[in-house]
């Protein structure tokens, strides 16, 4: 080695683990072993309970027509919309075969433990409870509005009203003592097929209904529903197939065609005594179609 030149250093090992310098290369992180079936339960989808709930799309409007409709606890906290509701129309049937299916399974499992009057009046209760009498609501303010002898606007004040005055009472009164008598002379396999006939085509008067009138208010709960030409296509060829397979053809057409009568008359008159449609004249108008139905079934059955 030649004199004043600083002493070569000797060749690295290249499996030393150290960079030119001594300075140590990084080594890559270890991952620790991972159990094949422990992979597999790692890359298995959340339970349903564990993921977002969709905002938009078929299953979003089925959840927005069910937390409209009833009392089951499905909904997100958003406030519910006129154009949601709007697109949400389409489902209204369906809840409605919900609803009787509550309806006629309490009176199925009642009939195994009490006689057929009280099954029927628990059968009964059993809807109520789970709409929240929303409906009936509807129909108690529309009595009451369409009973007294004022102006239209004092029509609309008393729909506002939250008290029931006498012939709003009387028409619950009603609407509860018919069809119990209806209801109670049925087997309870029957009580199902006319409940779901009778909530389905009471559900569905809700989109033909809105249609026939501009709201009578601005604002008002009468904005919050406007079918469209599809949904409401798309909910009759439903609603009469349901009919037809749970009543036959005969009494399930009969239901049908009484259902329309109903709903297009009873809506007429009650868009000219309000000036338009009201979400109370929607509940009311769907309270009578369900009690024309099971009186319509339960002729036709005997």
């Amino acid at each position: 080695m030649p004199h004043g030149l600083p002493p070569r250093r000797a060749p690295l090992d290249p499996g030393d683990g150290r960079q030119p310098g001594g300075r140590a290369l990084p080594q890559p992180a270890l991952r620790p072993a991972v159990h094949p079936r422990a992979r597999r339960q790692r890359r298995r989808r959340a339970p349903l309970g564990a993921r977002p709930l969709p905002v938009s799309g078929p299953l979003a409007d089925a959840r927005t027509a069910v937390a409209f409709l009833t009392r089951i606890p499905v909904s997100d906290g958003r406030t519910l919309d006129a154009a949601g509701l709007s697109r949400a129309a389409m489902w209204f049937p369906a809840v409605g075969l919900l609803v009787g299916g509550v309806l006629g399974g309490t009176r199925l499992l009642a009939d195994l433990a009490v006689d057929p009057a009280p099954a029927t009046l628990l059968a009964l209760f059993a809807a109520i409870v789970i709409t929240g009498g929303f409906h009936e609501d509807g129909l108690a303010d529309v009595s009451d509005a369409y009973g007294a002898h004022v102006t239209r606007e004092r029509r609309l004040e008393i729909l506002k009203d939250s008290r029931v005055g006498t012939y709003g009472g009387l028409a619950l009164v009603f609407m509860v003592l018919l069809p119990f008598s209806v209801l109670v002379g049925l087997s309870g396999e029957d009580v199902l097929l006319a409940a779901l006939t009778a909530h389905v085509l009471g559900r569905w008067s809700v989109l033909p209904h809105s249609l026939l009138a501009a709201p009578a208010r601005a604002g008002g709960s009468g904005t919050l529903v406007r079918a469209t030409p599809v949904g409401l296509a798309v909910t009759s060829v439903f609603a009469v197939a349901v009919a037809v397979l749970c009543a036959g053809v005969g009494p399930g057409l009969l239901a049908v065609g009484v259902a329309v009568v109903l709903t297009f008359g009873g809506g007429l008159v009650l868009a000219r005594q309000f000036g338009g449609v009201t979400g109370d004249s929607f509940g009311a108008v769907n309270k009578v179609v369900e009690l024309a139905t099971y009186v319509v079934l339960a002729a036709a059955w005997s």
